[in-house]
């Protein structure tokens, strides 16, 4: 495959480089798009992708024939786009061509090569970015083709093996224990204390599973309103959402993404409030679940506090404090009724099912390979050689049966002129789609041949025949 459909991925990672690295070539979804159309205009690449999250950066691409240093033009158009200088190190940066290119993206798309392996996230943003590529023209048939088995190679693994069960962080960790103690997450009322990124995180994620409310308490209410909508964006309409990385933005740009700023409005069916920390007290009654990730100093939650104003006649309160120091009084968890768990807890939680997750890895890395050699049958299927001789093959046994059936009733000499008369009238008519595939190999683009072998050997029902 790697020489007859040229494919190539270059990139870096958390593997290969640290975060301050990462950072400067971290593009976000301005930049990502603007570097797209920049490909497309200047014609480097005949097709490209671009997966820009918190733990890589890397540009898939189909190159056009003669082209030299592909990571010099694409590390100077980075550095143009961004007005910064970037990293000189070569060594930090992977490539790999043909199948390897493949596998690789299949083993990102099932997060086998995420940080956290079994992570979900990591599809929703490979479809961004098939996405973008589409937008800036830059995606054609092979990058659609490749694009949709990998998403399709994504879903079986988290579908058909156990590597995406179980919490793989701290914050699923907390939606789990929250599924495990209520029936339904519908009409929950969540009381989110503070604005750490893991609180943040969780809530978000109830607030997708079906809260029906959400309390957001902070020192500043200002703050706690920004936070508040934050917590209530929505997905889009494919039900995948794209992952921002805060940490990485805020240091190639120096403020907080644009969400931020301009915080999108809350479904209404999402009741919204912000308070101060101060308020907390007046609210505990009326919630199902404290989240709670300050800097305090001492405890924001005291066990008089919860028992004073929590007069829940029998329903459960879960409270997970994942702040350090922690933001709940011990005791707090002696009360009737009231769950309590801090980052330990949790943390003993994720170790679990990581260990789990591990296991699942050998059958989730033999899926994937699976899916890259019948990918890469697919492709050998529609290379222009063998499909020449895929069709001459046909048309010679198709020239060779209609003999005989009709020559019966033809002598000897007269079947010898019937079968000379059929197979100068099949070379007749494979000669100009044979000179056309010829044609096409040497001059077309790899998705044009590609799709017009593929348009070829559909016509002439050659899909389930093998050449000999």
């Amino acid at each position: 495959m790697s020489e007859m459909t040229p494919f190539s991925v270059l990139g870096l990672n958390h593997k290969t480089a640290p975060v301050a690295v990462r950072e400067q070539l971290a593009l976000g979804p301005e930049l990502t798009l603007r570097l797209l159309r920049t490909f497309h205009h200047e014609k480097v690449f005949e097709e490209a992708l671009i997966v820009d999250t918190c733990n890589r950066t890397e540009v898939y691409f189909v190159p056009r024939a003669g082209q030299a240093d592909a990571l010099g033009y694409i590390l100077n158009h980075v550095a143009r786009l961004k007005q910064a200088r970037l990293v000189a190190d070569a060594s930090v940066f992977y490539r790999h061509d043909g199948l390897d290119a493949v596998r690789h993206l299949f083993r990102v798309t099932a997060s086998l090569d995420s940080q956290m392996v079994g992570e979900h996230e990591i599809l929703g943003q490979v479809k961004t970015a098939y996405h973008r590529a589409v937008e800036a023209q830059m995606s054609r048939f092979f990058l659609n083709k490749l694009s949709h088995w990998a998403f399709r190679v994504g879903k079986r693994v988290l579908t058909e093996t156990e590597l995406g069960r179980g919490s793989s962080g701290v914050a699923e960790a907390g939606v789990e224990l929250v599924q495990q103690l209520f029936s339904r997450l519908s009409g929950m009322t969540v009381l989110l204390i503070g604005a750490g990124q893991t609180a943040e995180s969780a809530a978000r994620r109830l607030v997708r599973d079906g809260a029906a409310r959400l309390i957001v308490a902070n020192r500043t209410v200002e703050n706690a309103q920004t936070l508040a909508a934050l917590v209530a964006e929505t997905l889009d309409s494919n039900g995948d959402e794209e992952i921002v990385c805060p940490a990485i933005l805020r240091l190639h740009a120096g403020q907080l993404p644009a969400a931020v700023e301009k915080p999108a409005r809350p479904p209404s069916s999402l009741k919204t409030q912000a308070i101060g920390l101060e308020e907390i007290p007046a609210v505990l009654a009326d919630v199902d679940l404290v989240i709670s990730s300050t800097a305090a100093p001492g405890y924001v939650l005291t066990y008089d506090m919860v028992k004073t104003h929590l007069s829940r006649r029998g329903e459960p309160l879960l409270i997970m404090d994942i702040a350090v120091p922690r933001d709940v009084e011990p005791r707090v968890g002696d009360l009737p009724n009231v769950f309590l768990y801090n980052l330990d807890d949790l943390d003993l939680l994720v170790k679990r099912s990581l260990d789990r997750r591990h296991e699942e890895v050998p059958r989730a890395e033999a899926l994937v390979e699976d899916e890259v050699q019948q990918f890469g049958k697919w492709i050998g299927s529609l290379q222009v050689a063998p499909t020449i001789q895929l069709l001459q093959q046909h048309f010679a046994a198709l020239q060779q049966l209609q003999v005989k059936k009709y020559g019966g009733p033809f002598r000897n000499g007269q079947q010898e002129e019937l079968a000379q008369f059929t197979d100068s009238l099949c070379r007749k008519i494979l000669h100009s789609p044979i000179a056309y595939l010829r044609d096409l190999s040497a001059t077309a683009t790899t998705s044009d041949i590609l799709a017009t072998v593929e348009t070829v050997r559909g016509l002439f029902g050659l899909n389930s025949q093998e050449p000999k």
